[in-house]
Order: C-alpha cells, then sequence, then structure tokens
C-alpha cells in the first residue's frame, strides 16, 4: 500500500516478485474522506483469496493495520514501512519541501513525482485534508487488537527519517507486538528508494 498520494509506479522495483503494489484513489476521487480508502481497501481485499501479507509505506501502513485489526480479510503477516499511525510532529509545510528537495536530489523518480503532485494540485484542499487526518491518526487500539491477534509484525524505519522517526517506529512495533528494524540508510521518508533492495530483502523474508 503506497503512501499518502503516492504511486503504485514508485514502490514496484522494491517490492519482490509476485507482490502486488495497489494504486489508491485519487484526492479527487476520495474527496479528502479517510473513510473512502479504507472502504476501498476493504473492497479490494475481499475480491481477491487470502491469507495475505500486507505491506504499507506510510499512510498505506496504517490502512494495513485497520484491514487486520477489523478483520477485513484473513491477515497472516504485516510489515510497516515507515508507518503512520501515531501522531507526527514535523510541520506539515516542511515535509512538503522534503519532498521538494528529494526531487532535486534525484532520490524521487521525476515521473511518479510529477504524477503525485499533479494529483494534489487538481484536488488541493482534499489533499490537505486527508494530510491533517494521516498526521493526527492514533491506531494505539488498532495496533493492540493486531498483538492480541499474534498477527507477526515487522515494522522497518529509517535513520534518516525525520517524519516517522525510529522512536515512533519502536513505539508501534511494541504496540503491534512485533519488532521494529533499524536501517542506516539514506533517502528520509522515501529511504526504499535508495536502497531497494533492503526492503525486498526484508518483505522476502
Amino acid at each position: 500500500m503506497p503512501g499518502w498520494g503516492a504511486r503504485a509506479s514508485l514502490y514496484r522495483d522494491a517490492v519482490p516478485p509476485g507482490w502486488e503494489v495497489l494504486q489508491p484513489p485519487s484526492f479527487r476521487a476520495s474527496h479528502g474522506e479517510l473513510d473512502t480508502y479504507t472502504d476501498w481497501l476493504r473492497a479490494e481485499l475481499a475480491r481477491r483469496t487470502g491469507p495475505f501479507k500486507l505491506a504499507g509505506h506510510s499512510f498505506g501502513a496504517a490502512l494495513v493495520v485497520l484491514a487486520a485489526a477489523r478483520e477485513w480479510a484473513p491477515v497472516e503477516r504485516l510489515f510497516l514501512i515507515s508507518p503512520a499511525g501515531l501522531p507526527l510532529s514535523k510541520p506539515l509545510p516542511l515535509a512538503g519541501l522534503a519532498f521538494v528537495r528529494q526531487l532535486l536530489a534525484g532520490v524521487y523518480p521525476v515521473r511518479p513525482a510529477l504524477e503525485s503532485a499533479i494529483g494534489a494540485l487538481v484536488a488541493p484542499r482534499s489533499a490537505v485534508s486527508l494530510a491533517r487526518d494521516v498526521y493526527g491518526l492514533k491506531l494505539r487500539d488498532e495496533l493492540a487488537e493486531v498483538r492480541r491477534r499474534g498477527i507477526p509484525t515487522t515494522v522497518i524505519s529509517a535513520t534518516s527519517d525525520t517524519l516517522t522517526t525510529c522512536a515512533q517506529c519502536r513505539e508501534i512495533a511494541e504496540l503491534a507486538g512485533g519488532e521494529c528494524v533499524e536501517l542506516d540508510v539514506s533517502g528520509g521518508h522515501v529511504w526504499f528508494l535508495a536502497a531497494p533492495e533492503e526492503l525486498r530483502r526484508r518483505l522476502a523474508g
């Protein structure tokens, strides 16, 4: 599951063969409503045969936690990559600035970056509304339910990530009863673009 506003194509080089990267609804289609994304994911899982190994990045990680906790589908494993799910402290404008810096530095590929930017520009109110909801997520109860269900959970963080920090990732892992892997890699919140082989290896394990 991609993060806020991200395209599925951004992740395809960083997942093992056989993994499917889903494309969430656009900001315009969702009107920035969180329920649109949860309803969409529930419907997507209902069309497929489980049990599932689910992985999500950032906002996508929060969605797969909800899927597991609310039993939308049988889930046998969770991978939470720099996950949202607890309130974020980095100011939203600084997060946007980091995206621009990654683009200028060549970390973020141009085409998916432009597609994401256009998606936000077409429906700016919806994009900002969803971003604020993601920033304020409080999934402590859902993470505790994942732990209660005994679903193996791996949280993967990066020391260069200042949005979903290693400290926050450790807390999410503890709440879910899982493990937290901290990688010393560059790239910040999209570290897997700098080290795609590392994410492929973790997901294949």
